[in-house]
């Protein structure tokens, strides 16, 4: 069984801050954990990007799983490429944090539209993405939903699920 990284955007049903984000982060730091898969989950004001490793078997399952979740929409899968075993996130199920989209290329027009991505922007984004978790996995981050630095995933999910 090989490992593969994964790159998508999608559209948020939800408004920025509402709790549906806390839900899939619960949803993902149980059920990521339970499958070997880890990733990072960014998130603007209008647009999920998210990067996620795992064994191919069990990704496929879950990107299965994430276009039927009604919790976002118009899933854009930017990159499935074959991974080394070793993640890119560590032992982050997943972490979370916001981003200014315009800062990698990906503001929305004002018609609504997301910008076509050329291969070397996707890898740009990928590598964006992947630097942002070791600098939140090093640093943290001002925003309460993020993952903190050395915080476990238990330490995590009890404190995103007391919050509310």
């Amino acid at each position: 069984m090989g490992f593969v990284h994964f790159l998508y955007r999608s559209i948020p049903a939800f408004a920025d801050f509402d709790d549906s984000d806390r839900d899939i982060l619960r949803s993902a730091l149980l059920n990521n954990a339970a499958h070997g898969i880890t990733g990072y989950l960014w998130r603007t004001g209008d647009q999920f990007v998210q990067a996620l490793h795992g064994p191919a078997d069990a990704m496929d399952v879950l990107y299965r799983r994430l276009t039927e979740d009604p919790r976002h929409s118009d899933l854009d899968l930017l990159l499935r490429a074959p991974a080394p075993a070793e993640s890119p996130f560590e032992s982050w199920s997943m972490g979370y944090d916001h981003f200014i989209d315009s800062e990698l290329g990906l503001e929305r027009d004002l018609d609504g539209a997301r910008p076509t991505l050329t291969p070397d922007r996707v890898q740009m984004v990928w590598d964006g993405l992947v630097r942002a978790a070791h600098s939140a996995m090093q640093f943290g981050s001002i925003q309460p939903m993020a993952r903190a630095p050395l915080e476990s995933e238990v330490e995590y999910l009890a404190r995103i699920s007391a919050a509310q």
